[in-house]
């Protein structure tokens, strides 16, 4: 890869960093109210603090990463009191006492294609104008682990093998969407949608070709239970569905 190109992906990614949660979780404790979530939900996570504090609510820390950091933020600080993702990763979490689970919705897997691409559905990317496809590592996000299970059981997994291009979460996919850096990619709805016209679009993964992903978030400690109280209302819902959850 070119010095050029990289510069270009570092770019985009430091951009997607602030505006979309991609990257490294980088600690934001507040003395207050601490939650942390999967940097692919940081959209709706965001939006729903913002309506939280508008509504009389504490000021919310935030903190976003991939599952295994956050996770690992979660144990070590000791400070964070609500921790937001895959239900199914939040259960098996060690170290961790959840009280509660709050479900957000269900996660969607999308493919999402580049400006100038257009893809009727998700097995397009075997045609010979999609030449890279991101996809999260499926160790540290859920909608690589899907996006995985979808390419072995659609039968298309050996026919675009070559054109993988792993990264580590889904806004970094969506970064090198849209910097043109890849073709196409794997992404939750949610992310999709939050990328706008910065992307091409997107065609819906049928479900059936992937294992259900509930999104939820787990109470650490009583002090966001406020918070989850909100996300329980009829604004909470609002926010996650316009966020396709």
């Amino acid at each position: 890869m070119s010095i050029r190109r990289r510069s270009k992906i570092l770019s985009v990614f430091v951009a997607a960093t602030v505006a979309l949660g991609a990257g490294a979780a980088a600690p934001v404790f507040a003395e207050g109210l601490t939650i942390a979530a999967g940097a692919g939900y940081r959209r709706p996570m965001a939006q729903a603090f913002t309506a939280f504090e508008a509504a009389g609510g504490e000021k919310v820390g935030q903190v976003y990463g991939n599952m295994g950091q956050v996770l690992g933020q979660a144990r070590e600080s000791g400070q964070i009191a609500m921790v937001c993702g895959d239900r199914k990763v939040l259960a098996k979490a060690e170290g961790l006492a959840f009280t509660r689970f709050v479900p957000l919705g269900e996660g969607k897997l999308v493919v999402a294609y580049r400006k100038g691409v257009r893809l009727a559905a998700p097995e397009a990317i075997t045609g010979p104008e999609v030449t890279r496809v991101g996809i999260p590592d499926a160790k540290a996000a859920v909608y690589g682990k899907a996006g995985r299970q979808y390419l072995a059981k659609s039968g298309v997994g050996d026919q675009v093998a070559a054109k993988l291009v792993e990264v580590q979460t889904v806004p970094q996919v969506t970064a090198y969407l849209s910097a043109g850096e890849v073709d196409a990619g794997f992404l939750n709805i949610t992310d999709a949608i939050g990328a706008g016209d910065a992307i091409g679009g997107y065609v819906s993964v049928d479900p059936k070709y992937y294992d259900p992903i509930e999104i939820a978030c787990g109470v650490i400690s009583p002090a966001a239970e406020g918070f989850a109280a909100f996300l329980e209302s009829p604004a909470g819902h609002a926010i996650m569905e316009a966020n396709g959850l």
